[in-house]
């Protein structure tokens, strides 16, 4: 039924805002992955950060009370820093014809909304990815695909750098698969002892999952260039995201004269590194 009065706006505005909140859920990758933070209104958002600076924090820093004699336990100082990060509008209209919906057996408004869910879930994922570019400890091969190896490189430097778990890898899809894939370092090498037993469970079931502990992702946001892509491995800690208001707005309007309904999704939200220190950029040859 085409949407012609202000019931049928309402309850087409339920539908497709429940439609693009539960496409939007399944389609996003990085968000849980990463620090966040809401405001009702506002243009920017500040995100404190703190972390021992130049210090190092070892057992012997925690000394006994006879150690401490009747002096004042010594301190261990933190830095405490700010990042703020500025937010920007993104939205996304998808028009729905009249005779479109009257001549489709599916369900248009549906469609609409798994459109605005996964539009808005994927220019998410691609604002947050966009900083794994900006760390400065890297562990790549650019002329290789990615290897086990290179992963533990990185998971050694965050641990060298004590950052703190959970961790997290986020890759390009054929990063993991394909010609240049993870999955054939895995399936072809002896790592893990050379399981038969596990090397088959990644041939039946594929890869994604949980290596040393941290979990892996793949998204097609992550860029291809010069047959490269920039992955990373990552604390969550290292990456911030910030919106204002709703996580995600969305909103009907009837255009009577247009013989359409517009469907229109919208965020206000930015993102930035917090602590550069907290991630490791994985550059690797995908294709």
């Amino acid at each position: 039924m085409a949407v012609n009065d202000t019931g049928d706006l309402a309850g087409s505005l339920v539908e497709v805002l429940s439609d693009a909140m539960v496409h939007f859920s399944k389609a996003n990758v990085c968000l849980p992955l990463v620090m966040q933070e809401q405001r009702d209104r506002a243009d920017t958002i500040t995100f404190p950060v703190y972390n021992l600076g130049s210090a190092t924090v070892s057992s012997a820093d925690v000394a006994s009370h006879s150690e401490h004699d009747s002096n004042e336990i010594g301190a261990t100082e933190l830095d405490s820093v700010k990042k703020t990060i500025t937010l920007d509008m993104f939205s996304i209209r998808v028009p729905i014809h009249d005779e479109a919906e009257l001549s489709n057996a599916n369900d248009v408004t549906g469609i609409a909304g798994e459109l605005v869910g996964n539009a808005i879930a994927a220019k998410v994922d691609s604002l947050i990815v966009a900083n794994f570019d900006n760390f400065s400890n890297t562990s790549n091969d650019t002329s290789n695909g990615i290897s086990v190896d290179d992963i533990f490189a990185a998971l050694g430097t965050l641990q060298a750098e004590s950052a703190p778990a959970p961790y997290a890898m986020v890759h390009h899809p054929r990063a993991v698969y394909g010609t240049y894939g993870l999955s054939n370092d895995l399936v072809t090498s002896n790592q893990f002892g050379g399981s038969p037993s596990s090397q088959d469970d990644m041939l039946r079931t594929g890869f994604i999952g949980t290596l040393a502990g941290m979990d892996i992702f793949t998204s097609p946001e992550i860029s291809i260039s010069s047959s490269n892509a920039i992955g990373a491995v990552f604390s969550k800690m290292a990456i911030g995201f910030g919106y204002a208001g709703e996580m995600m707005r969305v909103e009907v309007e009837r255009k009577a004269a247009a013989l359409r309904t517009d469907y229109v999704g919208s965020i206000f939200c930015g993102t930035a590194e917090l602590a550069d220190t907290y991630g490791v950029e994985l550059q690797h040859k995908v294709t």
